[in-house]
């Protein structure tokens, strides 16, 4: 062999190590990162859960307070009539069971004007 075949050859030697290691490099990178990817993902849904459940809780205890403060609403208009000596009653009993009334009379039919005349910015000068 002559010394430029054995010069040759370690150059080819070298090249071909340094691209051995990159792509070695670049494969446990990979395998790192994803890795680190699954635990996020992890951590995610396990955060997501909890906030799930601490939305579930929150509802049932807002519901057992409504409920509470009915019960207490209650008894306390049932003792106002006979503690209370109001010629009218301090608590309406119909409260609590009272649906929200519907504003609009009917569908399609504007709220009526209560100003005798025309006012602020619509007003037309004499």
């Amino acid at each position: 062999m002559s010394l430029l075949t054995g010069i040759l050859l370690a150059v080819a030697a070298l090249i071909i190590g340094i691209v051995l290691g990159r792509f070695s490099v670049r494969s446990r990178d990979a395998g790192r990162l994803e890795q680190e990817l699954k635990k996020a993902h992890k951590e995610l849904e396990s955060y997501q859960g909890q906030i799930n459940t601490h939305f579930a809780d929150s509802a049932a205890l807002m519901e057992q307070l409504a409920e509470q403060y009915q019960t207490l609403y209650r008894h306390m208009a049932e003792q106002s009539k006979f503690l209370a000596k109001a010629q009218e009653p301090l608590f309406r009993e119909s409260l609590v069971e009272e649906a929200p009334a519907n504003v609009a009379e009917e569908p399609g039919v504007p709220p009526r004007d209560y100003a005798g005349a025309s006012s602020g910015l619509l007003k037309q000068p004499n």
